[in-house]
């Protein structure tokens, strides 16, 4: 039985990690984390990158790509590791109540990394029905209800590999499917940081899936026109309120051994129309934006760097728009600065983060949904002026 539910992303616990002592995050379909630089946002956003990156790989792997354990681990007096929640509604019987609950929880003694994995969800339908795992190097103990507590016959030869991806590999009954899905759920996760100038180059046909930095814009584009011509007319009716002058996105193909595709924009009073190389750095981030939220089969789960990064006031109002549309396909969390974009929000789409100069802890949320929504109702300004102001914490303080 699967159901029909959207898998969501509740919350991300954080403790030692970056920036974070301690911190707990909570998140809805559409959030937006809004601070000056070097409060969090993307120290928040990486760890749903490192989590995705050991669910692909193994932990060991993903901790090296991040930069090792000392880069992840917040250096200070206090003891402990880093500790990583994941709190999620993904598996058939998860809740509001009961959700999906995953923890990593990293130490390194010398050169030896440490790891422990603790991964519960409700197996069947009823109250108390639970089951688990926790990993504690490569001990598996397998956890039923709230008494029983045996070992399971398996045992890990790898330390360092990712719990979570063996467990979702094992056929057995006890287990169903819910590792394999909650694993499936965090590999899937779409990192997006486009890079205008990879994005702007010609992409190989046949590899489909929008990449982290959108270096393959034009196959992508390519396909929502051929899968969904209603999403293609949307989205290219969403880049003509941004680039009046625009009447068409077309593709052309380039030979030779690997068949290339080239996007082109048709204005209106030329007779050539303009590659996407040849583009502005604003359309063609919008454009790689456009094709993320306008994909017919997203992932669960989206999320963007710098959202509003080249792009012109206008255009963030149609960007809300259309993010707030398409989490009902798709989870979107995004990270901005911009307080026009932040004037387009409601305060349970908006998380504020700071960071005490003092001590050097990000502090997220500053505010909960129902403190931003008092401030604004007692303003009567929308959250964007109160938060560039000064009304609400969370922005670069001068002098």
């Amino acid at each position: 039985m699967h159901s029909n539910k959207l898998p969501i992303l509740k919350s991300i616990h954080a403790k030692n990690y970056r920036s974070f002592a301690d911190v707990d995050v909570e998140f809805g379909r559409f959030s937006v984390l809004v601070g000056p630089n070097g409060s969090g946002k993307s120290n928040l956003l990486s760890i749903l990158r490192f989590i995705r990156d050991s669910a692909r790989t193994d932990i060991s792997t993903a901790v090296t790509a991040h930069g090792t354990f000392n880069r992840l681990h917040r250096s200070t007096d206090r003891t402990g590791g880093v500790e990583l929640t994941i709190k999620a509604q993904i598996t058939d019987f998860a809740s509001t109540r009961a959700p999906d609950v995953y923890t990593l929880t990293l130490e390194q003694d010398g050169s030896e990394l440490h790891r422990k994995e603790e991964f519960t969800y409700k197996r069947t339908q009823g109250r108390g029905r639970r089951l688990g795992f926790s990993v504690d190097g490569v001990d598996a103990v397998k956890v039923e209800g709230k008494t029983a507590n045996r070992k399971s016959s398996l045992t890990l030869t790898d330390s360092s590999s990712s719990a979570l991806g063996t467990f979702a590999r094992i056929n057995a009954d006890w287990l169903g499917d819910g590792p394999s899905r909650f694993l499936n759920f965090l590999s899937s996760i779409r990192y997006l940081d486009p890079d205008v100038q990879a994005a702007r180059q010609p992409s190989r046909a046949g590899y489909e899936t929008l990449l982290p930095q959108a270096a393959n814009l034009s196959t992508v584009l390519q396909r929502i026109s051929e899968e969904d011509p209603d999403a293609f007319e949307t989205l290219t009716q969403d880049l003509q309120e941004c680039l009046p002058g625009l009447e068409a996105i077309e593709f052309t193909s380039r030979g030779g051994d690997a068949l290339s595709v080239v996007t082109t924009l048709r204005e209106k009073g030329l007779t050539q129309s303009i590659e996407l190389a040849d583009a502005s750095f604003g359309t063609v981030r919008m454009l790689a934006l456009l094709a993320a939220f306008h994909d017919p089969t997203p992932p669960p789960l989206t999320v963007v760097e710098e959202v509003d990064h080249g792009l012109h006031p206008y255009a963030l109002d149609v960007l809300v728009d259309r993010m707030r549309q398409a989490s009902g396909r798709t989870q979107v969390i995004a990270a901005s600065h911009s307080p026009t974009l932040v004037n387009q929000l409601t305060a349970k789409e908006l998380i504020l983060c700071d960071r005490d100069p003092a001590t050097g802890e990000s502090e997220i949320p500053v505010y909960t949904s129902n403190e931003l929504t008092a401030a604004q109702e007692a303003s009567g300004r929308p959250l964007g002026e109160l938060w560039y102001s000064g009304v609400l914490e969370g922005v670069p303080q001068h002098g």
